[in-house]
């Protein structure tokens, strides 16, 4: 009787919802009967002076219940779609990844219509000192629930997001901004090689750096790799960063530069965001003011006049060498349709170009012979120029504002080096149509040629973790179909498909041998190690496997996350 007694209980508990998930290395979630307690999470709140928040829907205000509030909803509607303000919510996303339990709506909602967290944290810490950073990561790997790192929320890859997770929330940590005339480390080092000024920033404020005023200093633009309008000048952002004060998975802190813990300075220079650690400050190489030139140009599409209208677009792409070369830089969206990557846009083809600390004739004489070439087609071309007495002046012209989230959709993009734009015409203007596609698919598509210059004279630059790809290649294009909230799951699952094997194909086939940018990359691509990373990867999983050997800081498609997977409920379990 004993014996079949015990056999019973054994029965019961393992047939006990979520036994056979919980007895697996998976995170708990709050389903489980291991989620810490109320008790633990009110000691973690006390821990961090109260800084503990309990994670609402962005829009939950909109909905019937407690939190239903006209004046917040009407605010939650007019400001949606602006990526700083977003940034300003634990729960804020710039980009929708198609993730969103709680969309906006105008009150009153529809009858039967819920909002719930869905893959957002369920409790997040309002970090404001080392310490916050460090309690949270400690109580995560104690309690073996997921951790998540979140800045702003400016993200394709779902890299801040996490069903049932803990959140470190860096938009409040603001420890200071500090101007050195000469670059002085915190341990003395003297291996970075640079004896110029420099910039501690403390705080996840735009530095100025990435293509968009809400993008974050020390968050996941340095620590992707980072590139933006002054990169062709100076380097990617990876290449800027000197030092860096980081919290490790087992909530000690480390000063990572070219002397110590170098493996971590590596690491966090290029070889992927919530990998390594969590950078608390940063400290960047800063240079003498710039002034700058630029042009804007566009080409008006129909579709009487498409195949021409493509061919502009292969003068273009197969000008980008030469132009970078003579210290171009440019950003630039085209498509058939009302559509760009941020927001509406007349079809055609548009792009700023610039040149630093040159005159306006000194731009447009290097400009002149691709004007020459898009002249010969027929087509309407207007080009207007500015010059900027300062970098500032032309940040803010080209880039400031508050950039409006980027819509729910997929993205494919790939880096293109000389061969692929200059040497093959042939085979870019094939794959010119091939992403074009139809006029009626509304693909959308972004040229970033910001690399070359000295982005190319660092390519032996010592621990970083950047694709090598950077120091080969000039532009990036970025692919991107978009599809509606209601929207079935065989149109999403065919746009997924045409941006990620046809017109990403199409771009692999054409510039084989190069990779993407990862924070600008598909979450869909299948072959995001190879892509993102380069030959660099086997050498950042080394790090993260001594650095994080309990795979405390886990993000989709970071180093090392093939070794984990979510189950249907978006559980994340270890992969047998």
């Amino acid at each position: 009787m004993a014996v079949l007694s015990l056999f019973l209980f054994a029965i019961a508990v393992l047939s006990r919802p979520g036994f056979a998930l919980e007895t697996r290395n998976c995170k708990y979630v709050p389903a489980d009967s291991l989620w810490p307690s109320p008790l633990a999470w009110d000691t973690l709140n006390t821990t961090i002076s109260g800084q503990l928040i309990a994670v609402e829907p962005v829009a939950i205000s909109c909905y019937p219940g407690p939190l239903f509030d006209n004046k917040t909803c009407a605010e939650v509607n007019s400001q949606w779609i602006k990526c700083a303000w977003q940034a300003d919510h634990p729960a804020g996303m710039c980009v929708n990844t198609g993730n969103l339990a709680c969309p906006p709506v105008l009150p009153p909602a529809a009858t039967g219509a819920i909002c719930t967290i869905g893959n957002q944290a369920r409790y997040a810490v309002n970090a404001t000192s080392p310490e916050h950073v460090a309690a949270g990561i400690k109580f995560a790997s104690e309690n073996n629930i997921r951790l998540v790192v979140k800045t702003t929320g400016h993200d394709f890859l779902r890299r801040s997001e996490g069903f049932g997770s803990l959140e470190v929330w860096m938009r409040y940590y603001r420890t200071g901004i500090n101007f050195q005339d000469t670059f002085e480390s915190i341990s003395g080092c003297m291996g970075a090689d640079w004896t110029g000024s420099a910039l501690k920033i403390g705080k996840q404020c735009h530095r100025g750096g990435g293509g968009a005023a809400s993008i974050g200093a020390i968050g996941g633009w340095l620590q992707g790799g980072g590139y933006g309008p002054a990169s062709h000048q100076y380097g990617i952002g990876a290449d800027q960063l000197l030092e860096a004060e980081v919290v490790l998975a087992d909530g000690s802190i480390a000063i990572a530069n070219a002397c110590q813990n170098t493996d971590v300075y590596t690491g966090i220079r290029g070889g992927g965001p919530s990998t390594y650690g969590v950078v608390l400050s940063a400290t960047f190489k800063t240079y003498p003011m710039v002034g700058a030139v630029a042009h804007k140009l566009s080409l008006a599409y129909s579709q009487s006049n498409r195949s021409t209208f493509l061919d502009a677009i292969t003068t273009l792409y197969s000008s980008y060498p030469d132009l970078i070369d003579a210290g171009y830089a440019l950003g630039g969206f085209w498509g058939q349709s009302n559509r760009s990557l941020v927001g509406p846009a007349a079809p055609g083809y548009f792009h700023t170009a610039y040149m630093i600390n040159r005159t306006v004739s000194e731009a447009q004489a290097v400009f002149y012979p691709v004007q020459q070439k898009l002249a010969t087609l027929g087509l309407s071309v207007s080009v207007t120029w500015s010059s900027y007495d300062d970098y500032w002046s032309f940040f803010e012209a080209t880039s400031g504002g508050d950039d409006p989230g980027f819509p729910l959709g997929v993205v494919y993009s790939r880096f293109l080096d000389r061969k692929s734009l200059k040497d093959n015409t042939t085979g870019l203007r094939q794959m010119i149509e091939v992403v074009a596609g139809a006029p009626d698919d509304g693909a959308i598509h972004n040229s970033a040629c910001m690399s070359g210059g000295k982005v190319w004279e660092n390519a032996n630059e010592p621990h970083i973790g950047a694709h090598p790809a950077w120091r080969t290649s000039y532009c990036m294009h970025i692919a991107q179909r978009i599809w509606t909230e209601d929207a079935d799951d065989a149109l999403i699952s065919s746009i997924k498909h045409d941006v990620t094997y046809i017109k990403g194909g199409a771009l692999t086939a054409l510039a084989p041998d190069t990779g993407t940018y990862m924070n600008e990359g598909g979450r869909e691509d299948p072959d995001w190690k190879a892509n993102f990373y380069g030959s660099n990867y086997n050498r950042l999983l080394d790090i993260k496997k001594q650095r994080d050997p309990n795979s405390v800081f886990y993000c989709p498609t970071c180093v090392g996350s093939d070794e984990w997977a979510e189950d249907g409920s978006g559980r994340l379990c270890q992969v047998l």
